[in-house]
């Protein structure tokens, strides 16, 4: 694995730092709002304005990066990137946070875009995958990583905003002093979300629904932790045991569902999900320990959904199909990501800080429900017509790429759709 990784060991520290001080932000902009006196409103719609900017950038920033290349837009995003910290400290007003959350989340889709294809330029077919999994893990670690940094420091002062702009700074670094060539610009796949909707209804719903929980968690689970009565040291731990959670559990979720089935292994974790946000509802004041517990139950089976998703979907078209069809599901649970975090806070205004896992166990109760139906109409395909389970990180569609279900082809977008 050290000799497969040797190429790209500047780009992965880079992407490690990075990615660290996105962790450390995530935590840092609801607890500071809160401390701000922010409405829930405010603190949601910098939720979806972050998704939104997101997305925007996934469309946005092929065309920049090939025309500047990697290194130089690397370079120019992690100078945008220093900055939205530091007018997040400079400028505590709700409006202005919208507008900063939004130009956090357009970067940062340029900067995993130009992360994700150098690694693809930089590996070969037949290693794709195990780059794939080395990325993925070092994503979990270092944002987890990122998290516990909040306990550093006081979110009311400048210091913690100051150190994830630093991180952000330092992370041009390694990559700026590579002495490795960039690849070529990222290519852009296809959109066809009618007929994907066709390939696979469920899939579609699952990714917009794990889009609604998914952003509705980033955006409000510091508050959810803080109104708990939980300090900002254990609001960090508890968010972190989500994540490592849904890291532990990935695999295990995988390889069961290459044997059961895609729907029937996320019928069961949805209804569990379902269960650990209605525990955590009802739960929410019963001290730490219950929390940490119910959290760590909760990360390793909602974070699973998006993939088990993608992966239900993969194994209906063929593999020439695998990054279209990826990246038409990313879209999808982008759009479910802009809308999460407004849903989230209407119920938390209505239920108080528990209604964030009421809004979590009402979308993950809804896809097991809908993959119960699609069973009823589409049978389960056969284990021998199953692609591999693969854990793909929630980033750009430049990540797909080095998804091993897809086959390398300059002809991909010319070939017909194959449905099994």
């Amino acid at each position: 694995m050290t000799g497969l990784l040797r190429p790209v060991t500047a780009l992965l520290l880079s992407a490690s730092i990075l990615m660290m001080g996105n962790g450390l932000f995530g935590v840092l902009v609801p607890i500071r709002a809160n401390i701000e006196h922010f409405s829930s409103y405010d603190i949601g719609l910098m939720g979806s304005s972050h998704f939104a900017g997101l997305m925007i950038g996934c469309l946005l920033w092929p065309r920049v990066i090939g025309t500047v290349g990697h290194i130089r837009a690397f370079a120019a995003l992690t100078a945008l990137a220093t900055m939205t910290p530091l007018l997040h400290a400079i400028w505590t007003i709700a409006p202005v946070w919208w507008i900063l959350r939004a130009l956090n989340g357009l970067v940062f889709a340029g900067l995993f875009m130009i992360i994700e294809s150098w690694l693809t330029g930089a590996s070969q077919p037949e290693t794709r995958g195990r780059v794939l999994g080395a990325y993925a893990m070092t994503n979990l670690t270092v944002v987890t990583g990122g998290m516990l940094l909040i306990s550093t420091g006081n979110p009311a002062s400048f210091e913690l905003f100051s150190l994830v702009a630093i991180l952000y700074s330092l992370a041009a670094v390694p990559i700026a002093l590579t002495p490795r060539s960039a690849p070529q610009p990222p290519p852009r796949a296809k959109m066809r979300l009618g007929w994907l909707m066709t390939v696979s209804p469920a899939a579609v719903f699952g990714c917009f629904a794990a889009g609604i929980v998914n952003s509705g968690f980033w955006t409000f689970s510091p508050l959810f932790a803080q109104g708990a009565g939980l300090s900002v040291r254990d609001t960090s731990l508890f968010m972190s045991l989500c994540v490592l959670g849904g890291a532990i559990s990935q695999w295990p979720i995988g390889r069961l569902s290459d044997q059961l089935g895609r729907r029937a292994v996320g019928i069961v974790v949805c209804t569990v999900a379902a269960a650990g946000g209605a525990s955590l509802y009802l739960m929410a004041n019963n001290g730490a320990a219950v929390l940490f517990l119910l959290g760590a139950l909760y990360g390793a089976m909602a974070f699973t959904v998006y993939t088990l998703c993608v992966a239900h979907a993969n194994d209906l078209v063929h593999r020439k199909r695998a990054v279209e069809v990826s990246s038409g599901l990313l879209l999808v649970f982008s759009v479910g990501a802009i809308l999460g975090p407004m849903m989230a806070s209407a119920l938390m205004q209505a239920f108080g800080h528990g209604g964030l896992f009421l809004h979590t166990a009402i979308a993950h109760a809804s896809i097991a429900i809908v993959m119960l139906l699609r069973v009823q109409v589409r049978p389960k395909l056969p284990t021998a017509r199953t692609e591999p389970f693969v854990v793909v990180p929630k980033t750009t569609p430049a990540v797909f790429e080095l998804d091993p279900r897809a086959e390398q082809s300059s002809e991909t977008s010319k070939e017909a759709a194959a449905v099994r």
